[in-house]
This record gives structure tokens, sequence and C-alpha cells, in this order.
């Protein structure tokens, strides 16, 4: 076979080439490197209460009650006991005066979220004054990054995985870098793809290249192996510059996950390869194939992310590309899921094989 089409396409977009591994490369080991800097801010401790050290607030089981007890203002007539349901206490409401310094409270098994504030009322001058004393909860108090991940917008950028923690560096690149990827790569190559087939077309290059004994299915088989090889080269290289960049920031030398991980994106980028160039073939235009194709790529990320944040939205899932690149299996677990990038490979080569039929049966231009 001649290979004349695919070494056109290397020579004719090189330096495309060139520039797009370069972004992404830097990309790619510039998230690694900011790894450091960005740790540090989820070291921040859970938020204390106004005043939290000057009360105490004990559950007693036996008798399913709480007694909340403080410290004592010296002239204080008496001391009201509110309660709300926010750490704001905008919507407080009096549960209690005392002379003590300790109240018991009903427990209420059906409000988990109790908060509670102990303010002392001192006369000064004859005038009665309301001094804040502090503040009490029955929330256990959680650190802004725990806060975050149990939010289900965290969870459409983790994947789905709730073992996922962001202060590492698998977890970090998993939202940082992964659950982007397809956008990063994927929209560019979707282009790419699209151009190299009609821009035959809009150009009239057709006749030329079928003057030459060459058949429409090698055409379009060196189209594919040469943007197949490109992808590769990508996500080779990409997966090598994050596994060094990893280790320059003291996480180790590890080619699994970090190398793996982004490999194995491979087969979900020849699915959108063949997806480009079915469109191509089918509408003969760039302006119309690509905006069909990057149709298809943000739609289907979007049921992807949107699968993971609503769980009656589970069930698209499976009908999105990204599903079955599980990088997070890689990351955390160490598990490649052979059988998921088996059916991606498939996916792609029925798709080509459409573009194939298509072709074959569709006018050149002269």
């Amino acid at each position: 076979m001649d290979l004349k089409t695919m070494r056109m396409e290397f020579r004719k977009g090189w330096k495309g080439f060139t520039i797009f591994i370069f972004v992404v490369v830097l990309i790619v080991g510039g998230m690694a490197q900011l790894y450091p800097v960005v740790s540090e801010t989820f070291e921040e401790e859970a938020g204390e209460l106004d005043g939290e050290e000057s009360l105490e607030l004990e559950f007693l089981e036996e008798k399913n009650e709480f007694n909340l007890s403080w410290e004592k203002v010296e002239g204080a007539k008496e001391y009201i006991v509110l309660e709300d349901t926010k750490s704001h206490m905008a919507t407080s409401s009096d549960i209690g005066n005392t002379t003590e310094t300790y109240m018991t409270i009903p427990s209420e098994d059906n409000r988990d979220e109790r908060y509670f504030g102990v303010v002392a009322v001192v006369e000064v001058e004859d005038e009665e004054s309301r001094v804040p004393i502090g503040m009490a909860s029955t929330v256990e108090r959680k650190t802004p990054l725990e806060e975050m991940m149990e939010t289900p917008y965290f969870r459409m950028f983790t994947a789905g995985r709730e073992d996922m923690r962001i202060d590492e560096i698998e977890g970090y690149l998993s939202v940082e870098l992964y659950s982007w990827w397809i956008l990063l790569v994927g929209v560019y190559l979707s282009f790419l793809s699209v151009k190299s087939v009609t821009g035959d077309y809009e150009e009239g290059r057709m006749d030329i290249i079928f003057s030459t004994p060459l058949s429409r299915k090698e055409y379009l088989l060196q189209k594919f192996s040469a943007l197949a090889l490109f992808s590769l080269a990508l996500v080779v290289l990409s997966g090598l510059i994050l596994t060094l960049s990893v280790y320059s920031v003291g996480e180790g030398f590890r080619l699994n996950p970090f190398l793996v991980s982004i490999v194995i994106s491979w087969p979900m980028l020849l699915v959108i390869i063949a997806v480009s160039i079915f469109l191509a073939v089918l509408f003969k235009s760039s302006r119309m194939a690509v905006g069909a194709t990057f149709a298809v790529i943000l739609v289907q990320y979007a049921l992807f992310m949107a699968g993971h944040m609503v769980e009656s939205l589970e069930s698209v899932l499976p009908f999105t590309i990204s599903y079955y690149w599980d990088y997070n299996s890689v990351l955390l677990d160490g598990v490649v899921h052979l059988w998921d990038l088996v059916l991606l490979i498939l996916v792609a080569f029925i798709l080509f094989f459409g573009s194939l039929v298509l072709f074959e049966n569709r006018d050149i231009p002269a």
C-alpha cells in the first residue's frame, strides 16, 4: 500500500501537531507543579463558632437530652439561650432564660443540626445590655474541603467516586485535569479530523487525489491511521511529562497510575476521530461537520457530568464514551478495565467502517 496520503497528512499538519502537543504537555506538567501550592489551601482547619471555647455541649444519652453549660459572666442578672438551625443565628428563637450557668435541652431526633447561643443580660448603670457569650452546635464541624467534597457539584468532577481525596495528588489530578481531558484534547482532535477530509472536498483536491491509483478505502484508512498515530504520540508524551512532573514535586516516580491513566484515554480518542471522519464524509462541509462533532462531544460530556451529579440521570452514563475511560480506577485502585477499552476500540472501528461504506457511495466533486 502506498502511504502517500499518510505522509502528506503528517507533512501538512506537523506544525499544528507540534504546537498543540506543546500546549497540552505544558498544561499537564503545570497542573502537577501547582499541586504543592494548591494543597496548602486544603490544610485549612474546620471553622470555629464564635465563643465556642466558652460553652460546652454534652449529650446525656440515658436522658435523651443535651446539657449546655457556659462560663459565668460577672454582673449577669440572667442568661438567655437561643436556638437556630443555621450557624448565622439570624432566625434564632429564645428557648429559655436562667440564672444558672447551665441548661438542659430535650433532644429532638428529627433535627440533627441545631445551633445554640448564650447571651448574658448585664445591668450597667441601671440599663440592661446583652453580652454574647458564645455558641455551640450538635453538628460535627468540618473543614471547608470536607464540606466541598460532600456537594453534588463536587461529585460531578470525581466521576462519582466518594472515596476520593482532593488533598492527595491522585484526587487533585482527577478533578483538575482528567475531568476535562476530553475537552482539552478531544475538541481539537475532532476539528483536525474533520478538516483532514473536508479540506480536500472544499479545496478541490479530491479529483486529483483519486486520479492516482489510490482507492477510497486506502484514502480514509491512511487519514484515520495518521490521526490515530498523532493521538497516540500525544497521550504517551503527556503521560510521561505528567509522571516526571509529579516526581519533581516530591510525590515519587510511578509510571502507574499517571502514565497508564492517560494512555488508556487513547481508545476514547479513537472514537472521537472515527465520529469526526464519519460526519466529515456525511456533510462534506467543514462548518457543518465541525459543528456536529463539537455538539456530540459537548452533549456526551454534559450527560457524563450530570449523570454523576443527579441520581436520576445515572442511567444515561453507559451512553457516553467518557464512562468507559475509567481513569479513577487506575489512579485510585491501580486497576485497568480492559473490556471497557476493547469496547471503545470496537465502537471506533464500527464507526470507521460506516465511514468507508458511506464514502464509497459519495459523489466526488470535480
